[in-house]
């Protein structure tokens, strides 16, 4: 891979901590897994074990991790500033649900998935829903699409994977391989089909050892997850000696 190519996969792997929250906001995160954003206060997923995603075991810090569904969350209304799902509502069997959820919780937040034709191309059995950004002249909303079938199409999907063997894809802007949606207030959406169901088997994940971020990366996620870690340290601290 050309190294300027590689530099600006690594420069947008940082956006999870350049999220635009606020200092002193309490931050909850649904569905991090074994890679959440250093920024999140609380964490919630539904499994320790790494059940419909890439990565290994959750490990533990000093976060309190909740184990609980998206489409459930057992917090009061508006209980935190801002929630990160990050590639989590491809995964939900009943979005309307899951988004609903997020707006209940939280006066604001990040969603991110994997872009419509990314997924169309390349789909991932665990994702159940296809996600667009689109503005339609009232402002963005997300538009998505529920999958019949875990494969929409084998033939596309073969065409493609040749393509990138070929190294023929490789300069696209990672931010075309993804859906980033920031919403305050309320999420607007809309389900094109929510007649679908899309629900079908899904095996258990085998991939407790592997790891799909570069080592720079991992570096420089472990760097943040210990500097916001020392700032919630010394948050606490305050707090405390003021009581």
């Amino acid at each position: 891979m050309h190294p300027i190519v590689r530099l600006r996969q690594t420069i947008f792997a940082g956006r999870k901590v350049m999220l635009p929250i606020p200092k002193d906001a309490r931050v909850l995160e649904v569905g991090g897994g074994d890679s959440p954003s250093p920024r999140s206060d609380v964490l919630v997923d539904f499994a320790l074990e790494p059940r419909e995603r890439w990565g290994g075991r959750i490990e533990r810090d000093d976060r309190p991790l909740v184990l609980a569904r998206g489409e459930a969350l057992p917090f009061r209304d508006k209980s935190f500033d801002y929630v990160i799902a990050f590639h989590v509502l491809e995964h939900s069997e009943h979005p309307e649900v899951f988004l609903s959820e997020l707006q209940r919780v939280a006066s604001a937040g990040y969603i991110e998935t994997p872009s419509f034709w990314s997924e169309r191309v390349l789909p991932f059995t665990v994702h159940r829903l296809e996600v667009a950004a689109i503005d339609d002249g009232n402002g963005p909303k997300l538009i998505i699409h529920k999958k019949s079938a875990p494969v929409c199409d084998p033939l596309l999907e073969r065409a493609f994977k040749a393509k990138m063997n070929e190294g023929a894809l490789a300069a696209i802007s990672p931010e075309a391989w993804v859906t980033r949606f920031h919403w305050k207030d309320r999420i607007p959406y809309t389900v094109v089909n929510p007649e679908v169901d899309s629900v079908w088997p899904i095996e258990p994940a085998s991939h407790d050892d592997f790891n799909p971020r570069t080592r720079v990366r991992r570096i420089l996620v472990a760097g943040a997850a210990a500097i916001f870690a020392l700032r919630r340290r010394f948050r606490g601290r305050a707090k405390s000696e003021r009581l």
